[in-house]
């Protein structure tokens, strides 16, 4: 049942078996009724012409040769039988093998069907004017019905032949253009494994191209994939090979120890380290489900003032440990998101403005909303009074594993690509500039404008 062939020829044998059925019905009515018009109209010719061959002066009292009729009017009909009667009560004329008594007693004129002698006849009757001599010309309705019986099998004959042509030819056409189907289908059977190379449109119908496009853009898009993961998972590699040796390493220098302050200052170390390679892995497990595109189904509306608000707690004692500053300047801001992803969004923001802030430094988190031509858009917007970024490196600390030369191993070059990764998917964009008093750095991210409805417009 699930077969394209197979529904297209069952319904075009149903369709052909159903024409075939309402054409020979349509052509035995239609049969019928020109075959009895046919034979009708010969009745009645051949009664005019017989009562206009009989003299006007013939004998009345019996038949006489001159009013037979001639050999070459029943030629063309031998199974025509006629009778001549003068004033409805004398026969003076009729074929060989007519009924004795008249074919239409009544002697009206006109067509009749009626038995006589117990075979049923088809009877046209007409006379002069003076209504005194009569033609009567009658046909047998078997032999009427065998001559229509012939001409509709011979009719069957043709349009069964026809209709079975026809079936032929088009379960010839339905093969035909199915083929490119069973072709593509081959085609896909012999790839190897991960072989994701876009298949060809050369040859294609028309109605299976748009089908097969998007097929090549599915396979295109998992091509792209596939090697995101590859490339994912050789720098993960990499990245964590080092945060992993560093940590083996502090971890030795603390069991060889000679002392509790080299000791402690061993364990401090290897602290450090720890926190950074579960930094880096938290960055990774984000990056990791970002790529696999589990955002696209979970956007709702959020207040963004909340968010900063439930992040920046999180840091609190982070930057008091660390003797850095959190400076909060919030507006409320409505916004259609991924809150999950802008939490991470925050999250690395706000970790990457601590980590390169000098003690005694402050960060400052702003949000709020501007208007646009499409409406209020929220923006999100984190500042720092550290060293800064150089202008020629802002665009390049986007990209992944991108570390500013000098940081001192502080960043692992995931945060900030992680970033933009979460504003592109948002259509949100990216403003770099100056940090708190023209000192440091600071990230603008201002997001799309929501309709009342909730959904995003172009900004």
């Amino acid at each position: 049942m699930n077969s394209l062939r197979g529904n297209v020829l069952r319904v075009l044998v149903v369709t052909i078996l159903a024409s075939w059925a309402v054409a020979l019905i349509a052509l035995w009515f239609l049969l019928k009724h020109s075959e009895t018009s046919i034979a009708d109209n010969g009745l009645r010719n051949f009664a005019v012409h017989i009562l206009q061959a009989i003299p006007a002066d013939a004998d009345e009292r019996g038949p006489r040769p001159g009013l037979s009729p001639k050999p070459t009017m029943l030629s063309d009909d031998p199974k025509l039988a006629f009778q001549v009667w003068a004033d409805r009560s004398r026969l003076i004329a009729q074929t060989p093998g007519a009924p004795a008594s008249a074919l239409k007693p009544d002697f009206v004129n006109g067509f009749a069907s009626l038995i006589v002698d117990g075979r049923r006849w088809r009877v046209y009757s007409v006379s002069d004017a003076a209504q005194r001599k009569h033609v009567q010309v009658g046909r047998l309705h078997s032999e009427l019905d065998a001559e229509l019986q012939q001409k509709a099998f011979f009719v069957l004959g043709v349009l069964t032949t026809v209709v079975c042509l026809v079936g032929f030819i088009t379960f010839l056409a339905v093969r035909r253009s199915l083929r490119p189907v069973a072709e593509l289908q081959e085609t896909l059977r012999r790839r190897v494994a991960f072989d994701l190379t876009p298949l060809s449109t050369t040859h294609l119908p028309t109605e299976l191209r748009p089908l097969v496009e998007s097929f090549n853009r599915v396979l295109t898009q998992l091509d792209e994939a596939v090697e995101n993961e590859r490339r994912f998972i050789g720098d993960a590699a990499h990245e964590l090979r080092t945060p992993l040796a560093a940590l083996q390493a502090q971890a030795h220098v603390a069991l060889h120890a000679r002392s509790a302050p080299e000791k402690d200052a061993a364990l401090v170390k290897l602290i450090a380290v720890a926190e950074r390679n579960t930094r880096l892995s938290e960055q990774l497990l984000d990056l990791a489900r970002l790529n696999a595109g589990e955002h696209a189904p979970q956007r709702q509306a959020a207040e963004l003032s909340e968010l900063v608000l439930h992040v920046a707690r999180e840091f609190e004692i982070f930057a008091q440990t660390h003797q850095r500053s959190l400076v909060l300047d919030l507006s409320p801001a409505h916004l259609h998101c991924n809150i999950d992803e802008i939490g991470i969004l925050l999250r690395n923001l706000v970790d990457n403005a601590l980590r390169y802030t000098p003690g005694n430094g402050r960060v400052r988190i702003r949000c709020g909303s501007v208007d646009t031509a499409s409406g209020p858009a929220a923006y999100l917007e984190v500042a720092d009074d550290g060293p800064g970024v150089p202008p020629g490196e802002r665009e390049a600390i986007f990209r992944r594993f991108h570390r500013l030369p000098g940081n001192g191993g502080r960043g692992s070059g995931i945060g900030l690509s992680l970033v933009a990764g979460i504003a592109r998917l948002h259509a949100a964009t990216i403003v770099t500039g100056a940090g708190i008093d023209g000192q440091g750095f600071s990230v603008r991210v201002q997001f799309p404008a929501v309709s009342e409805a909730g959904t995003e417009t172009a900004a």
